[in-house]
């Protein structure tokens, strides 16, 4: 039976009434707990359904996955029509792709190992200089004079060197083209958080841009040994990015699943769980210190 308080109640009666309150409080609270337990339970449920599902949809290969992006993509790696007829699905498909790519990248960094372990070599032994290959002055000593032959050696040697550097300033020109058109394509790959923005990066992330142009450098070494040689283009860089940094894209990949995934279970659900009340104690405790303080004041 419930206490009903008035002006005339004593202290027993009003420290009763507040066990009464606590007792149907905690009643309460475990009744919600219990609530909130089963709905984190659905949540949960719900989580590995939609995963599932979205899983289901990036692997289901039912209906036309042989589309014309697909077919532009394995094109860059020499693969034709006729080869794709081979695959039964897309999973199959990307699964060969991923195998093939890691067997370029490799042989393409042994490559790169090797012919920078050549240079070395050469640097370090006592060479003799290479004799020109190019034009040879034959005029006949006997016939013409010392001097003139000479000239022509002087003339010809001039015209070489001018034409090697002209040749190594091409080269430099290309080189640096086609850096500024490997960072354009990786400032579209949409991973600003590891690789920054050309011009704009940090010390760390020019370091993983460099990381990742050297491997990109070693896979098409790697693709034209395997005879599938490649330009420089996005799908390229794109598929040895995901090789060179997959854990921190695999990270990524996963936080955007699981937002895809919350915001999902938000719109089905209207909303999240309801969520515990915050208490620095028990209500017991704050009721009989609110009761005291006033009870102080009466006095």
């Amino acid at each position: 039976m419930s206490t009903e308080l008035s002006d005339e109640s004593t202290h027993e009666e009003i420290v009763q009434k507040i066990d009464e309150v606590v007792a149907e409080r905690d009643d309460a609270e475990k009744l919600a707990a219990a609530s909130d337990k089963v709905t984190g339970t659905i949540e949960e449920t719900n989580a590995e359904e939609e995963t599932g599902e979205i899983a289901k949809e990036e692997t289901d290969d039912s209906g036309d996955w042989l589309d014309d992006e697909l077919k532009a993509e394995v094109a860059a790696y020499g693969i034709d029509e006729e080869e794709l007829a081979d695959f039964s699905s897309r999973e199959e498909l990307d699964k060969a792709l991923r195998l093939f790519d890691r067997s370029a990248l490799e042989k393409g960094r042994k490559a790169l190992s090797e012919k920078g372990s050549e240079q070395e070599e050469k640097t370090d032994v006592d060479e003799k200089p290479e004799t020109k290959a190019g034009y040879e002055v034959n005029l006949d000593k006997e016939a013409y004079d010392e001097d003139l032959i000479g000239e022509f050696t002087r003339m010809r040697d001039y015209y070489e060197d001018r034409v090697a550097s002209l040749e190594s300033r091409f080269a430099e020109v290309d080189a640096v083209a086609e850096e500024q058109r490997f960072d354009g394509i990786v400032d579209n790959l949409g991973h600003a958080d590891l690789f920054g923005k050309s011009g704009k990066e940090t010390k760390k992330e020019t370091e993983r841009r460099e990381d990742l142009m050297v491997a990109v450098k070693a896979q098409q070494i790697g693709l034209e040994a395997l005879g599938r040689p490649v330009d420089l283009n996005e799908s390229l860089v794109n598929r040895v990015a995901k090789m060179v940094f997959a854990e921190e894209l695999g990270k990524k990949e996963r936080k955007n699943l699981t937002r895809k995934i919350a915001k999902q279970s938000d719109g089905r659900q209207g909303g999240s769980a309801t969520k515990p009340h915050d208490t620095k104690g028990t209500l017991k405790d704050e009721m009989k210190q609110l009761y005291n303080e006033l009870d102080g004041v009466g006095k």
